[in-house]
């Protein structure tokens, strides 16, 4: 008996599977998708004692108009490899001998600041961490996020984005 209803149960859900209906009626059009387009510009500056080793811009004044859901994305140039830039995102930690120190930032919709914070006196560091620091901002619409990107490649984020690398706004910073 239980053989005879599990065959049955068996038989009967093929049977709905196969069984097919007319056809309804079209659906309505979808609308079309939004353009996303995110921003990418440069900055270069110095980190300054007196200025508490900050590099700090407004949105307004660099003409981005920037949402507060927009994700905004650091990344410095570490260095050129065979003509080829190298950008590591931010924070980026360093360890020398005199101890830790990185290379942070903070935003608002407002404004942002890159800053470097230590375990040791900053004003020790060697010109070459400090002066003529390049970093690239990528603003990234929130609706736009896709996490599927690797937020720390650079160039993972330029291809997703389809960011027009050639002719990059650089603005400088600070003194």
């Amino acid at each position: 008996m239980k053989k005879l209803l599990l065959s049955l149960s068996v038989l009967g859900a093929f049977l709905i599977q196969a069984c097919q209906g007319p056809m309804g009626p079209p659906g309505l059009d979808g609308i079309d998708g939004i353009t996303v387009e995110a921003d990418v510009f440069e900055v270069v500056g110095d980190f300054d004692p007196e200025a508490n080793f900050t590099i700090q811009g407004d949105f307004n004044e660099l003409g981005l108009t920037f949402l507060e859901s927009d994700k905004l994305l650091i990344y410095h140039l570490w260095e050129t490899d065979e003509g080829r830039d190298v950008w590591r995102i931010l924070p980026q930690t360093i360890y020398l001998d005199q101890g830790q120190f990185a290379y942070q930032y903070d935003f608002t919709n407002l404004d942002f600041r890159i800053f470097m914070q230590g375990n040791f006196d900053l004003n020790i560091l060697e010109p070459d961490w400090r002066n003529e620091q390049y970093f690239r901002l990528v603003v990234v619409p929130t609706r736009a996020v896709n996490f599927r990107v690797d937020f720390n490649d650079y160039e993972a984020v330029v291809d997703h984005y389809n960011l027009d690398t050639s002719n990059i706004p650089r603005i400088r910073l600070g003194k």
